[in-house]
């Protein structure tokens, strides 16, 4: 018997579930999407609707394209993964963001332009995703048996704390327009901590290789 109507492909890794194209489905859709994911211990990523990946308001977009939508692919990955791969992209970031603090550091030792305090407000959303990803990582239990070396990483995690501090302090000194202290702390408080930070990811990578 012909089915009616429109239907489209939910693949979830291997397995490969099938709904109508009906705005009513789709809490049905992320319950069985959720379930499959837990079964398999992944955690969810993103989404690939139709060749293009979507990395948020997932509800929204299918809702607004529900009548054409063909196939959805659920990008899943292990806790491994997960945890490697936000170590590689930190380690990645901070290396990258090292001659810009020198940089913004020299501007603020002499006459920070409009970009200056633009790149600087970048430095902070930076640092605040750094310890984001922190406190994601620690929050999964088994966190601490996945790093490669326990030691290096409760090193880096003690590093990461003091970025805290050195933000509170750092937002002072920007109340204050006190442009020299600016300076002094990205290269003597700031840099530091983001070189200690590759230093400490790196050899947690090199290990996770090996």
């Amino acid at each position: 018997m012909k089915k009616e109507g429109k239907f489209m492909n939910i693949r979830v890794k291997d397995k490969v579930l099938e709904f109508k194209n009906d705005p009513e489905i789709i809490e049905q859709l992320f319950d069985n999407i959720n379930e499959l994911i837990q079964e398999d211990d992944l955690l969810f990523s993103h989404l690939i609707i139709d060749g293009e990946e979507i990395y948020d308001n997932f509800d929204r977009y299918i809702m607004e394209n529900i009548v054409s939508i063909k196939t959805i692919d659920v990008v899943a990955i292990s806790i491994v993964e997960m945890v490697n791969e936000s170590i590689e992209s930190t380690e990645q970031y901070a290396k990258n963001a090292i001659p810009i603090i020198h940089k913004l550091s020299e501007e603020f030792y002499q006459r920070p332009s409009e970009n200056t305090w633009s790149q600087l407000t970048d430095l902070f959303e930076g640092i605040q995703w750094i310890i984001q990803s922190l406190t994601h990582i620690s929050s999964i239990e088994s966190s601490s048996d996945i790093v490669s070396d326990y030691g290096a990483w409760n090193e880096y995690v003690q590093e990461v704390s003091k970025l805290n501090n050195i933000v509170v302090e750092l937002e002072n000194a920007i109340l204050n327009n006190d442009n020299i202290l600016i300076g002094d702390m990205l290269m003597y408080e700031i840099t530091p901590v983001f070189e200690a930070i590759v230093e400490k990811l790196s050899f947690l990578t090199s290990e996770a290789v090996e």
